[in-house]
């Protein structure tokens, strides 16, 4: 025992290389951290904790090397944290968080994703196997260096330091509730929202990701919940209309999900061209409601959350993807609920593969009848990342489909979800499918934005055309909306870029509802969450059990605002009380609840 012991705390040859993977290691870990910060803010560096968590997750990572003194376990322990910081980078930039725990072990999704995701590597990417390949030059020219330098250390020293620094930074958390109370009251902070990764490091991350996945609900939990409702049902009982009354509802419902579609480029003209000829006539359409300010509300799911969002009213998981941690859940939902008063059959229609994001899972427990998906289409007009389906093909053969009456047969009720494809990132059109070009003044991506968004708008138009002949078309609900925003971490150049006036600042996608009551523009913002309740009340399903968590636009009592997923509110709040504001915070945390604790189950909760 004693020999082990004295072998452990011995230093090696005195050799001056040995802690050269470990400052390596420190650097990524750093490194990552500003960059992460460089798309959200630099106050965690102003934060001790960054400093103490990133030394100590350095060690940690270290440790293998430093027990073994073997370099190339050094050399692969940098190897794979230049990975994994990497991955979990590009991960941030496509979808705003870490990578779930549950996301490390979906094969199938990483397949399928992985081509949007590589198109977010940037250039400061490549420091980190420059890193790397530094550290091992510098450790091969001091192999021959001994004695030179002997320093006062040993491995039983190195897990000392790593085990103190540990320990004070377990016994700073406790006065103030332990660490997930402190993560939690810090992640719903509007500027350190999406911070708590290089402030924690991954490794505190994936540990209070870990901890949320099994915990159990509390009382101090359970009655802000009941405190949230109460709050939220007041504020609903000042409800005003301002449309007249539904007194005619609709049977039959369209939602129509555009992948990516933004509202900057509805109504624009550009460089002589109009962008988007059908839309734009839709919206002057004298039964459409159009609200071009949504607020994109996804997180890390992206189209499955806005299918959360707008189908069920319920905001995405804080970390995590609903989809995939619990698709058995209750949801009350808009199929559900047009089936259950409307008795319709159910539609889903997707370009898609039904085991991406468990989409499969998610449509059943939506209360989804019938399923279309990737193989019960022609791969016509096939691009982008996966070489998937395009739009104006899609919809061509849902019409062929719809005539032969293999789906929604004239006479029968229909809730029809349909899912495009075509918008999804790097917008790459093959040049065969190109209506519209734009000069190479502006950048790339603008320009393959905006041809993408003119190939989906000729291809919706010529649906809606078709839906127009229908004899039951008078009853029957169309709504047009964008999953979410497109330009990601890229808005901010391409908006600074020439001719990128014209983009929105904000994520901001369209909604469109044809067949309503009466024409109305809401132009102020509201949330993809505020969806729900609008379909519900226009299809006069108003007495189903569960509103959700935003508000009709056909209320005028409604703020004209909304928070996004890094908890920043948008919008006019003048007038809004600080309390009503904070109600609007607090959602997030009241829908992961419910979805987490599966609380629909049991009861109402409003």
């Amino acid at each position: 025992m004693n020999k082990t012991l004295k072998k452990l705390m011995r230093w090696d040859g005195g050799r001056v290389d040995s802690l050269v993977p470990f400052f390596a290691i420190l650097f990524k870990f750093l490194l990552f951290d500003a960059i992460w910060c460089y798309y959200t803010t630099f106050q965690p560096f102003s934060k001790w904790p960054l400093y103490v968590t990133s030394v100590s997750a350095a060690m940690l990572v270290a440790l293998p090397y430093i027990l073994s003194r073997r370099r190339w376990v050094g050399v692969t322990m940098m190897v794979l944290t230049d990975i994994w910081l990497v991955a979990n980078l590009m991960y941030f930039r496509t979808y705003f968080s870490a990578i779930p725990p549950s996301s490390y072990f979906l094969a199938g999704n990483l397949a399928d994703f992985m081509p949007a995701v590589a198109g977010s590597l940037n250039v400061c990417d490549a420091l980190f196997p420059l890193s790397t390949a530094g550290a091992v030059i510098m450790m091969f020219k001091l192999r021959k260096t001994r004695g030179a330098v002997v320093l006062p250390f040993s491995r039983i020293l190195y897990v000392i330091v790593l085990a103190v620094l540990v320990g004070v930074f377990a016994l700073t958390m406790l006065p103030k509730g332990g660490f997930i109370k402190v993560y939690d009251r810090q992640r719903s902070h509007a500027y350190l929202h999406s911070s708590m990764t290089p402030m924690y490091s991954l490794f505190g991350t994936l540990y209070y990701n870990i901890t949320l996945d099994n915990a159990v609900l509390t009382d101090e939990q359970s009655n802000e919940i009941a405190r949230w409702f109460s709050d939220h049902c007041g504020y609903m009982a000042e409800k005003q209309q301002i449309q007249p009354p539904v007194t005619v509802p609709k049977t039959n419902c369209v939602i129509i999900f555009a992948e990516s579609l933004e509202s900057w480029v509805i109504g624009l003209e550009f460089e002589g061209k109009e962008i988007t000829p059908n839309l734009n006539r839709l919206v002057a359409d004298s039964t459409a409601i159009y609200a071009p300010h949504v607020l994109t509300q996804v997180n890390a799911g992206r189209s499955i959350d806005a299918q959360l969002l707008i189908l069920a009213g319920l905001m995405p998981l804080r970390s995590g993807v609903y989809s995939t941690l619990y698709p058995g859940n209750t949801y009350y939902t808009l199929p559900k609920a047009s089936k259950e008063i409307n008795n319709t059959r159910n539609y889903l229609i997707t370009v898609d593969k039904t085991k991406t994001w468990n989409q499969r899972g998610v449509a059943r427990a939506f209360g989804i009848d019938t399923i279309l998906s990737y193989p019960d289409f022609e791969q016509t007009e096939a691009f982008g990342t996966r070489k998937t389906l395009g739009d104006r093909a899609f919809f061509r053969q849902c019409i062929d489909k719809i005539e032969r009456g293999e789906i929604w047969p004239v006479g029968e009720k229909a809730f029809v979800q349909m899912v495009t494809y075509s918008g999804h990132f790097p917008f790459r059109l093959p040049e065969e499918l190109k209506t519209i070009t734009f000069s190479d003044t502006i950048p790339e991506m603008m320009r393959d934005y905006m041809t993408d968004a003119h190939y989906t708008d000729a291809a919706i138009g010529s649906f809606i055309d078709y839906l127009r002949t229908r004899p039951d078309y008078d009853s029957t609900l169309v709504v047009i909306t964008g999953d979410h925003e497109g330009l990601a971490n890229n808005r901010r150049d391409l908006c600074a870029s020439k001719g990128g006036d014209v983009i929105s600042k904000d994520e901001f996608t369209p909604l469109i509802i044809l067949n309503a009551p009466a024409a109305m523009t809401y132009d102020g913002v509201m949330g993809q969450i505020d969806i729900y309740p609008t379909i519900l009340e226009l299809l006069g399903l108003r007495d189903y059990k569960w509103h959700g968590l935003g508000q009709s636009i056909l209320d005028q009592s409604k703020p004209a605002v909304a928070v996004s997923p890094r908890m920043v509110v948008k919008g006019d709040t003048a007038g809004i009380t600080a309390a009503r504001l904070e109600h609007l915070r607090q959602a997030p945390e009241i829908s992961d609840l419910i979805i987490r604790f599966n609380l629909l189950i049991s009861a109402d909760n409003q």
